[in-house]
């Protein structure tokens, strides 16, 4: 049995833990693993706690995968611009972090939220992320939202196969990415 619930600040261990597992390069740099931390994971749970749920394994009572979002891109943009840019350029990567928050920017009337979602490997496949999708999607119709998006990796396989059959449409396409969204 898996039980959804929102995340805090004492869940960072496991989420960072997550992530990390789930990195296409598990052996970056310090300076890059320390940025990629905070712009998909800290962020959120820093300043969107109410947009932010884990998922607990009820009988290992670990946690096997998050679901982190944002629910208005102009207060994300806000916050982490004031919270993260000086250290993202002392990391050495102001550039990205530039190109990677304001890649929402031309889609912000339709799909004004975004999240980032990852499952504990060997736990995939099992119903995890629908679980956290639903929960994420149930908390922003609450709230009012009208539509999400998410940036993924077109080398994404499974992910965007994911996300396709949960009604997440491509909004947009880069070299390396697609942006889609989902009208709520």
């Amino acid at each position: 049995m898996i039980t959804i619930r929102n995340a805090t600040e004492n869940d960072l261990k496991d989420i960072h833990e997550i992530n990390q597992l789930n990195s296409s390069n598990p052996n970056k740099p310090l300076n890059e693993k320390n940025f990629c931390l905070y712009l998909y994971t800290t962020y959120y749970v820093k300043f969107e706690t109410d947009s932010c749920f884990i998922a607990i394994d009820d009988k290992t009572g670990q946690t096997v995968g998050y679901i982190l979002g944002a629910k208005d891109y102009d207060t994300y943009l806000f916050n982490i611009e004031n919270d993260f840019l000086n250290q993202s350029e002392e990391l050495g990567f102001r550039k990205r972090f530039i190109y990677e928050i304001h890649a929402y920017e031309p889609f912000k009337e339709a799909y004004p939220a975004h999240f980032h979602i990852d499952v504990r490997p060997g736990n995939q496949h099992k119903g995890i992320g629908s679980k956290l999708l639903r929960a994420q999607i149930d908390h922003m119709k609450e709230n009012d939202v009208k539509g999400l998006m998410l940036l993924v990796g077109k080398n994404k396989i499974a992910g965007n196969s994911f996300y396709e059959k949960n009604g997440f449409s491509v909004i947009a396409e880069g070299e390396d990415a697609y942006i889609r969204g989902k009208k709520l």
